[in-house]
């Protein structure tokens, strides 16, 4: 029988506790407790975060006939048509306050879920795949970074993760570390534990295997990644 062992344990930060109303406008709040599997990882479009995160992160952006034009849906497209309040001010002043460089950047760095992100679904039939048929859909809380937290990276800085609406805010090298050693593999678990538990004493053993699971304690503010350790045969 196989026991669970913890093999990486990585800095995240979902909602608030109790919901209330953002500074930005939006509804925060806690991020859903349950047990969920993982579907895959890619670059984020919302459009309900028109402004910034309509666009997928690493979009090419470019000056054209006193345009502006952006890669948007594998073709060329004006920023006007795809996102009518954004323009050439406002992306170098948001690039300004973000890299500290007020020109055009030639891709996109804007959108609020980062440069990838990584999605889950609660698995109605138990057989760890995406069945749009039976109802499963992707639940509406994800893994993902922040443009401010990619700018830090990028500058070497460190990076303090802020409360989310309800994702799950992870590091921008954590998440593609978790993502490299496979801990975000379709089909592995993810346990969004409540608010006042607490990470169980598991034991630390670098060697545990898949399947991963994945356990987001909030209050800890911690992702912890368990692996499968057989037991010793007597």
């Amino acid at each position: 029988m196989a026991k669970r062992v913890k093999v990486a344990t990585f800095d995240a930060v979902g909602g608030p506790a109790e919901l209330h109303s953002a500074s930005d406008g939006y509804y925060a709040g806690p991020t859903d407790a349950g047990i969920y599997q993982m579907s895959h990882c890619g670059r984020h479009s919302s459009p309900s975060y028109p402004d910034w995160s309509k666009i997928r992160w690493g979009s090419e952006i470019k000056e054209e006939g006193g345009q502006i034009w952006v890669m948007h849906d594998k073709k060329w497209q004006l920023l006007s048509t795809v996102s009518p309040k954004m323009t050439k001010l406002a992306l170098m002043q948001r690039n300004s306050l973000l890299y500290g460089k007020y020109e055009l950047p030639t891709t996109w760095v804007f959108n609020d879920f980062g440069h990838i992100t990584c999605y889950f679904f609660k698995d109605k039939n138990g057989n760890r795949k995406l069945d749009k048929d039976l109802g499963e859909k992707i639940h509406l809380e994800y893994f993902h970074t922040t443009p401010d937290d990619e700018a830090a990276t990028a500058a070497g800085k460190p990076v303090t993760l802020s409360e989310s609406h309800g994702c799950i805010h992870l590091k921008p090298n954590d998440i593609d570390e978790m993502i490299n050693k496979g801990y975000f593999k379709s089909g592995n678990m993810v346990v969004v534990h409540g608010y006042s538990e607490k990470v169980p004493p598991w034991v630390d053993d670098a060697s545990g295997a898949p399947p991963f699971e994945i356990h987001f304690f909030p209050d800890a503010k911690q992702v912890i990644v368990t692996g499968s350790r057989p037991s010793l045969s007597r």
